[in-house]
């Protein structure tokens, strides 16, 4: 009898043990969704742009099903504006999904340039922060636009026009990929000419996002701006032409939708508010959109008495048959030659008289 109520003590005793089990997986449960648990890699660049946004040197999270080859990758996934992760420490265990992790962020030059241009903070111990500062001001200084739309056709113009395609030498090839190598040496990748836009509209106050995606020649960046509630593609590296063209800029790429960059452009559609407008594209704005042969053969012969290169864009290729022998023969030019970018309903020609 004493031993039948000794395993009767002990079943209960397990019985207890289960339920406390269950009770703290319960609160731990609800522990981690307090926190909010991380469950996929776009989840996880959301939250490390948020806290390099808050200036934060590391923070802690759960994460659920990530491998260790996303956390490696990470970076790839961040526009890295504000800076990127440098370590990450696997603090807990949970289980075979969950895991409480720490990631240790090195915040970039970028976020002290922002904080004293747009908060007034001083830059402490930092000298390539503060003279990517002054350099952004005088910049800023410089742009005499009023609207929105006109500032981000100066900064698209700036960097365009003092900006080459092409690797740093030495120890500064890595400013290649930064807002220095464009605005403080003149040379930059793709990664570069999208900070540094970046860098001078966030500081004008207008939002705008570093964009990560592919073309055919593999990963590519550029912008994503905001002008008067609504969205726009932007890439200063696909307007400088190769070789440089020095102070002449195209604007094939200034302000198109995503029907426009989706041709030649790869991104993820989920990350980043679409682009639909036009409304505020370069061409339209400018004047230069023309869907009728005649207005386009008038502005062109107009233009010949005061340049020998006009940029326009056509909305109706296909059906227009777009002939510039009328330059030579009722412009009196000797000779006439034009590219085109895109087709179909967005094509940009560039035509040179001699």
């Amino acid at each position: 009898m004493k031993g039948g109520k000794n395993r009767w003590i002990i079943l209960m005793a397990v019985l207890v043990v289960v339920l406390l089990g269950i009770v703290s997986e319960r609160v731990f449960a609800k522990q981690i969704h307090s926190r909010n648990l991380i469950s996929s890699t776009e989840e996880l660049s959301l939250r490390i742009t948020e806290e390099l946004t808050k200036g934060n040197n590391s923070f802690a999270a759960y994460v659920c099903e990530l491998s260790d080859e996303q956390l490696v990758a990470i970076n790839h996934n961040l526009d890295g504006f504000f800076g990127h992760v440098s370590t990450y420490t696997i603090l807990r265990e949970v289980n075979d999904e969950v895991r409480l992790i720490r990631f240790d962020l090195e915040v970039s030059d970028n976020y002290y340039v922002y904080q004293k241009i747009v908060n007034g903070e001083e830059i402490i111990n930092n000298l390539d922060a503060d003279i990517l500062a002054t350099k952004v001001q005088e910049i800023i200084d410089s742009c005499q636009a009023e609207s929105d739309y006109e500032k981000v056709r100066f900064y698209h113009d700036y960097v365009v026009t003092h900006t080459k395609y092409g690797f740093l030498d030495g120890e500064n090839e890595v400013l290649s990929f930064k807002a220095a190598g464009a605005l403080l040496h003149g040379t930059a990748v793709c990664n570069g000419y999208a900070e540094a836009m970046e860098l001078l509209l966030l500081c004008s106050g207008i939002d705008t996002y570093m964009a990560v995606g592919t073309t055919e020649d593999g990963g590519h960046a550029w912008n994503i701006v905001n002008i008067e509630d609504e969205w726009y593609h932007l890439d200063a590296t696909w307007d400088d032409p190769v070789p440089d063209m020095g102070e002449d800029s195209l604007h094939v790429y200034l302000n198109v939708s995503d029907d426009i960059m989706e041709k030649t452009h790869s991104w993820n559609r989920n990350a980043y508010p679409p682009c639909t407008s036009l409304e505020y594209n370069y061409y339209e704005q400018e004047g230069k959109a023309f869907q009728s042969f005649n207005d386009f053969k008038a502005y062109v012969l107009n233009e010949m008495k005061s340049t020998n290169e006009m940029e326009v864009m056509v909305t109706d290729s296909e059906s227009i048959k777009y002939d510039c022998g009328f330059v030579v023969k009722e412009g009196g030019a000797n000779s006439v030659s034009w590219q085109t970018y895109e087709d179909g309903e967005y094509m940009v020609m560039l035509i040179t008289t001699d």
